[in-house]
């Protein structure tokens, strides 16, 4: 039986919105904590109602420098409390935990809808860094533009590795400047993330109504099941 997760504090490196619901903070990494890409940790805040732990992905590569966590912002006690964060401010972690982990020999197709792609840009960052062979595909679905997370940094991990491809789709938007696909991520998305893609695994990260559809759409489409991992971030206040 494996114990309780170890835990340790780590200073607050920076702190910044990313879309107008989404903000980031890195932390410091100790030299001794090591996850793969990309496991999740709880992250623990000071909240006005007392110290408070959360599940959270890991949003940056183990091959970075510093841990990344970003989340959507609500009304809720620990959100305000994350959102609140500035440099220097001290934090508490505690993993790495989970097997939602980038396999590094087989072809990739990471499904991700909305904050779903913290773990994601990690695992294209470690794609990168350590040049591996695969190909990668993400595609991504999102409200709007401005709600499209980490979009620059997708697309400079896209001139880094050339075998690593982002597809965007909107579900909600009303911009006629939009160029890309808009709908859900349907069937018809998927073969084109698909193309001479040779027995790849498909990873689902997003909400649980989100990664609901993409089973069934999966599924639908005779993927089976031992290639699909599925990361689901359930909403909390």
């Amino acid at each position: 039986m494996a114990g309780p997760p170890r835990g340790f504090r780590a200073r607050v490196v920076s702190s910044r919105p990313l879309t107008p619901t989404i903000h980031a903070i890195e932390v410091e990494k100790p030299k001794a904590f090591t996850f793969g890409p990309t496991q999740f940790t709880f992250l623990q805040l000071q909240t006005e109602e007392g110290m408070d732990a959360r599940p959270m992905s890991l949003a940056t590569s183990p091959t970075r420098p510093h841990l990344e966590y970003a989340v959507r912002l609500s009304d809720s006690a620990y959100k305000r409390a994350f959102a609140a964060l500035q440099p220097d401010d001290e934090v508490r972690v505690f993993g790495p935990i989970g097997d939602f982990v980038l396999h590094e020999t087989r072809p990739a197709v990471l499904l991700a809808g909305g904050i779903g792609i913290t773990p994601f840009k990690g695992m294209a960052e470690y794609a990168a860094d350590k040049a591996l062979s695969i190909p990668i595909r993400l595609v991504y679905s999102n409200r709007s533009e401005d709600e499209i997370v980490y979009r620059r940094e997708l697309e400079t991990l896209e001139t880094q590795n050339a075998r690593f491809r982002v597809l965007h789709t909107l579900t909600r938007t009303t911009d006629d400047g939009w160029r890309g696909k808009t709908g859900r991520i349907d069937q018809e998305l998927l073969h084109e993330a698909t193309r001479d893609l040779a027995d790849p695994i498909y990873y689902v990260s997003g909400t649980p109504s989100m990664v609901v559809g993409m089973l069934q759409l999966l599924r639908s489409l005779d993927v089976p099941d031992a290639s699909i991992e599925v990361e689901a971030f359930r909403g909390y206040g």
